[in-house]
C-alpha cells in the first residue's frame, strides 16, 4: 500500500519528509472516517517530518469534524492546517486543530456558533451548550483571544450568524500573525474576488474555491528546510499552551478522566457513555417490565394463600366436628358397656383412652363380651353349674349338723311337749 491508494494524500512523500493531506467538502461520519483513515496511514507508516492539511471546507457535522480534530490535534508528527479555500463552520475547528495554522491571501474563513439541524429557535440544548464551550475553548487557545472576543466573533454582528474573514481581516483580529497568510499573485486574487462577487451561500463559495489550483511553487507555505514550524514566532499552540479552561476540566473531571487525557480520548468517552444511555433505558424498561409480571405473580400467590387459609379454616372445623363425633360415639359406646354390665364403671377412662386410638378394636373387644342377663342365663342352664350348686348346697348342710352333733350329741332328740 503506497500514499496514492488514499484520495486525501496530494502529495507524494516518503519517510523524513512533508507530507500534504487533503480535506474538500461537506463534514460528513463518510468523509470524516476517510480522511482520518489516510491521515493515520501518514502518521503511523509513512512517518513524514510534516503533515500538511489543505482544507476547503463548508463545514458540517460537529461530533465528526471533533473526530478529525483529535486526530490532527494529537499527532506525533508536526502538523501544519492550510485554508486552500474556505474553512467555514466545523471546517475552521478543523483548521485551528493544526500546530500552525495559515490561510491563502484569497482565502475565507467563518466562525459561528454551532447548532442542531432540527434545534428550534428556543434555548439551545445541553448538547449544543457543551459543543459551543468545546469550540470556544479551541478557538480561544488557538488565537490567543480573549473569551470576550471569541465570544463576540462566533455570535456575530446583531441579525449575522457569525463572522467572516479573509486573510486581511483574519490578521487585524488577531487571529493569525501576517506571516502566516500565504502570499498568491494578483491575478489569481482578482479572479476569485470576481467569481465570489455576490455568493453569499457557504456550499456556493466552497465549490469556487474547489476550482481554483494555486500554481505548485505556491501551494506549499514551507519546503522541507524552512518549514514555518521551525520559526520563532510570536504565535501560541494548543500544545504549548497547558492550561486548561475551567469548562473542559469540569467535563473532564464529570466523565471520570484525568486532565491530561487527550481529547479524543474525552469524545470516545462521550460516545461510550452515550451508548451505555441506550442500554440503561433499554435495561429499565425490561427491569419495569419484570416488575409488573412480578407484581402480577404476587397477586396470584397471594390470591393462592388467601384460598389456602380458607381451606385451612374449613379443615380444622371439620377436623373438629369429626373429633368431637368421635369422642361422643366413645363416651356413648362405653356407658352402654357398663350399662350392660359388660364393663365396670371405674374402668371407663382406661377403655377411653383406648378407644381415642383404636376405636375399632374397644369396639370388637368390649362387643366380644356378653351382657349381665346372659351371663346369669348361661350359668343357670348349665348342668355342670347346678351340679356344682347342689354340691355345695350339699356340703353346707353337712357342716352345720357335723357342728349340731358335736354340740348335742349324735342321738340328741327334741322332747315332745305334753
Amino acid at each position: 500500500m503506497n500514499t496514492e491508494t488514499f484520495e486525501h494524500i496530494v502529495c507524494q512523500s516518503g519517510a523524513g519528509r512533508p507530507a500534504s493531506i487533503r480535506f474538500f467538502g461537506r463534514i460528513t461520519e463518510e468523509s470524516a472516517g476517510r480522511f482520518s483513515e489516510a491521515f493515520d496511514f501518514l502518521e503511523n507508516i509513512v512517518r513524514p517530518s510534516l503533515i500538511r492539511v489543505l482544507i476547503n471546507s463548508e463545514g458540517g457535522s460537529v461530533l465528526h469534524g471533533m473526530t478529525v480534530y483529535a486526530a490532527i490535534q494529537n499527532a506525533s508528527v508536526p502538523t501544519e492546517c492550510v485554508i486552500e479555500g474556505m474553512a467555514a463552520s466545523m471546517g475552521s475547528v478543523i483548521w485551528a486543530a493544526g500546530d500552525k495554522s495559515f490561510m491563502r491571501d484569497y482565502g475565507i474563513l467563518m466562525i459561528h456558533n454551532p447548532f442542531l439541524p432540527d434545534e428550534n429557535d428556543g434555548e439551545q440544548s445541553d448538547l449544543v451548550k457543551a459543543f459551543t464551550a468545546q469550540i470556544e475553548t479551541i478557538y480561544r487557545k488557538r488565537f490567543g483571544l480573549s473569551r470576550e472576543k471569541v465570544r463576540a466573533i462566533m455570535d456575530g454582528a446583531a441579525g449575522q450568524d457569525g463572522t467572516f474573514f479573509d486573510a486581511a481581516a483574519a490578521v487585524k483580529a488577531g487571529i493569525i500573525p501576517e506571516s502566516h497568510v500565504l502570499r498568491t499573485s494578483k491575478q489569481l486574487r482578482d479572479k476569485v474576488r470576481a467569481d465570489l462577487s455576490g455568493i453569499t451561500d457557504a456550499a456556493a463559495i466552497q465549490a469556487v474555491m474547489n476550482r481554483i489550483t494555486p500554481p505548485e511553487e505556491e501551494n506549499h507555505p514551507s519546503d522541507e528546510k524552512t518549514t514555518i514550524l521551525n520559526t520563532k514566532l510570536n504565535h501560541r499552540s494548543m500544545n504549548e499552551e497547558k492550561t486548561l479552561s475551567p469548562e473542559y476540566s469540569a467535563v473532564v473531571a464529570s466523565l471520570g478522566m484525568q486532565e491530561k487525557n487527550e481529547v479524543k480520548d474525552v469524545l470516545s468517552r462521550i460516545s461510550e457513555l452515550t451508548g451505555v444511555e441506550a442500554r440503561l433505558a433499554e435495561a429499565n424498561k425490561a427491569l419495569s417490565d419484570a416488575k409488573t409480571v412480578i407484581a402480577g405473580k404476587d397477586a396470584t400467590i397471594g390470591n393462592l394463600q388467601k384460598d389456602l387459609d380458607n381451606v385451612t379454616a374449613r379443615l380444622q372445623v371439620y377436623e373438629q366436628k369429626e373429633a368431637e363425633a368421635k369422642a361422643s360415639a366413645i363416651q356413648n359406646f362405653l356407658q352402654k358397656a357398663v350399662d350392660e354390665g359388660k364393663i365396670e364403671a371405674d374402668a371407663v377412662p382406661g377403655w377411653k383412652e383406648m378407644a381415642a386410638t383404636n376405636f375399632q378394636l374397644v369396639q370388637d373387644t368390649i362387643g366380644s363380651i356378653p351382657a349381665r342377663e346372659k351371663i346369669s342365663e348361661q350359668i343357670a342352664t348349665d348342668p355342670d353349674n347346678a351340679k356344682a350348686a347342689a354340691d355345695a348346697l350339699k356340703s353346707a348342710g353337712q357342716k352345720m349338723a357335723e357342728q349340731v352333733e358335736a354340740v348335742v350329741g349324735k342321738d340328741f332328740a327334741f322332747k315332745k311337749l305334753q
